[in-house]
């Protein structure tokens, strides 16, 4: 949800009017934390107008937080008379990019409504507040939202897994990778490809795809990186991956690159450990 240009029969305070000779309203967003679970946001409302602070503490007005994730239909608002708040949204409620608007809005009438900083045009206009109106608002930039690598390789694309014709067919070809700007591309042979486009949409089957074709794959581009990163800093799939890791609260070359985990370590953690997945899952395999 965005506000643009939109014309009110009242006062508002925003970047878009000259309703108030002064101050302002904004609100900053900070990630806390992002796991498989769950997206912790912090919010911090920057409210200028001794008017508008006044009714919220008076409780004739409130802050509201739009949240809205059109990916997924996600739609919350967040109620509070704090200039601080914390929220927890559920990762499975969110995906992509992440709308957000802030408001001050008024939770009764508020009759002959006054505020020092008010444009003089007002002076002269008994001014009547109805409730739910809209005192302040602010277009937050949006945040993304990036999930873990095992949903990242399905949704959004990151791995190509291509199909390799053999001239031979009784030679036998290793699976290889290449890194491209666009993806990384997992070769296969034709027997491979046919298994993988059977299975690549089976619950049960993914932390086993996971393991035997995208960790390695993980692998060769980390083995590539520590040796030498800056030319593929461009690539779209290093851009996914610094952004990702950004809203960890870690450097992608610094913390992940050059960190002090293994390489091993590092790639069964952006797929959310997939070999001790899939042998939970090898009773239910075995019985497909």
């Amino acid at each position: 949800m965005e506000i643009k240009s939109r014309l009110f029969p009242y006062p508002v305070l925003c970047e878009d009017t000259d309703d108030y000779i002064s101050g302002g309203f904004d609100v900053t967003t900070e990630v806390i934390n992002q796991d498989v679970n769950s997206l912790v946001l912090k919010f911090r409302m920057n409210l200028d107008n001794a008017g508008l602070r006044s009714q919220i503490s008076q409780g004739n007005a409130e802050y509201l937080i739009h949240i809205e994730c059109s990916n997924t239909s996600f739609r919350t608002v967040i109620h509070t008379f704090s200039d601080e708040e914390t929220y927890r949204i559920s990762s499975s409620k969110v995906n992509g990019e992440i709308a957000l608007l802030g408001m001050v809005v008024s939770k009764v009438d508020i009759p002959f409504y006054r505020n020092n900083n008010l444009n003089p045009d007002y002076s002269d206009i008994d001014l009547m507040i109805p409730q739910a109106a809209i005192l302040a608002y602010y277009n937050m930039p949006k945040i993304s939202v990036l999930k873990n690598y095992e949903e990242l390789a399905q949704e959004d694309s990151l791995f190509s897994v291509v199909k390799e014709m053999r001239l031979d067919q009784n030679e036998e070809i290793p699976v290889h990778f290449q890194l491209d700007p666009e993806r990384i591309k997992i070769f296969v042979n034709e027997e491979v490809y046919s298994a993988y486009i059977l299975y690549q949409n089976n619950l049960t089957m993914r932390p086993l795809i996971m393991s035997v074709l995208v960790m390695p794959a993980l692998t060769y581009m980390m083995e590539e990186l520590r040796q030498s990163y800056e030319e593929y800093e461009n690539f779209r799939w290093f851009i996914k991956f610094t952004k990702f890791y950004q809203q960890q609260g870690k450097d992608f070359v610094d913390d992940v690159i050059y960190g002090e985990q293994t390489i091993t370590e590092i790639v069964q953690e952006m797929l959310q450990l997939p070999i001790g997945k899939t042998f939970l899952n090898l009773q239910e395999m075995l019985g497909e």
